[in-house]
């Protein structure tokens, strides 16, 4: 558990590789799906990094617009030596404010990390209700058929 300051921030693209490998470490561990670092780039101006006082990349997350109504934080990863410090907590609290000030409804993830989600106000909810989702991304992933991430939602708005 790390005390030093952390910055957030918007992601630029010297961060590229930096995300691309801490997604990779994540994925390989079986904590996240994979991203190819084509997909990072693509996605970039929808991630949000933690950096620490040294510079180091703490951790990074995206909020992918799905439709006018709802958005899904994607890649959440946060940096082993950094865990248990709230850095993830407050990354998806950036996050969610960044919804929020998009004006979406409601933020969906899937996510092994159902705990973590649950302790932050997301609820879990049925794969099917958010048919975009799998229009998306799911028809690109080589676990469509063997799905076993948890669907959860955070209402934005009443």
């Amino acid at each position: 558990m790390m005390a030093e300051p952390v910055t957030y921030r918007s992601a630029n693209v010297p961060d590229v590789d930096r995300i691309f490998k801490l997604v990779s470490a994540m994925a390989q561990s079986g904590l996240m799906l994979r991203r190819s670092k084509y997909k990072i780039i693509t996605m970039l101006t929808n991630f949000i990094v933690a950096e620490s006082g040294t510079g180091e990349l703490a951790a990074c997350g995206a909020l992918l617009p799905l439709w006018t109504d709802s958005a899904e934080i994607v890649s959440l990863a946060v940096d082993p030596r950094f865990q248990g410090s709230d850095i993830g907590k407050t990354l998806v609290q950036e996050l969610l404010e960044r919804a929020r000030r998009l004006g979406f409804e409601e933020v969906i993830t899937l996510t092994y990390a159902v705990e973590f989600f649950s302790k932050l106000g997301f609820s879990i909810q049925p794969k099917d209700k958010f048919p975009r989702k799998l229009w998306r991304e799911c028809l690109e992933c080589p676990q469509l058929e063997d799905c076993d991430e948890t669907a959860m939602s955070f209402q934005l708005t009443q």
